[in-house]
C-alpha cells in the first residue's frame, strides 16, 4: 500500500493532529537513519569504532521509533486499523 493511500485514509477519517503526528514520526525516523548512516560513514573514514557503535545505537533508536509508530497507528483502536483489513 502506498504512502499516499495511507495518508488519504488518515486525513479523511480522522482529525488533522493524527496526520501531523504520523508525518512528524516518519520524518524523525528518516532523520535518525540519515544521521546513523553519516556517523557510520565517518567511522569508516576515520577508522573509529566508537562512531560505528554510535551509528548502530542511533539506527536502533530509529527502528524502535518506527516500531512504536506502527503499533500506535495500526493497533486495535488506531486510526489506520481499517487500512490493513
Amino acid at each position: 500500500m502506498s504512502f499516499l493511500k495511507v495518508f488519504e485514509v488518515v486525513s479523511a477519517g480522522h482529525s488533522n493532529w493524527a496526520t501531523a503526528i504520523c508525518i512528524a514520526m516518519v520524518l524523525a525516523v528518516v532523520a535518525l537513519v540519515a544521521w546513523a548512516l553519516r556517523l557510520m560513514q565517518t567511522a569508516n573514514e576515520k577508522q573509529e569504532f566508537s562512531l560505528m557503535l554510535a551509528g548502530c545505537m542511533v539506527c536502533s533508536a530509529a527502528v524502535g521509533l518506527a516500531l512504536v509508530m506502527v503499533i500506535t497507528l495500526a493497533g486495535p483502536h488506531a486510526p489506520l486499523v481499517h487500512v490493513f483489513q
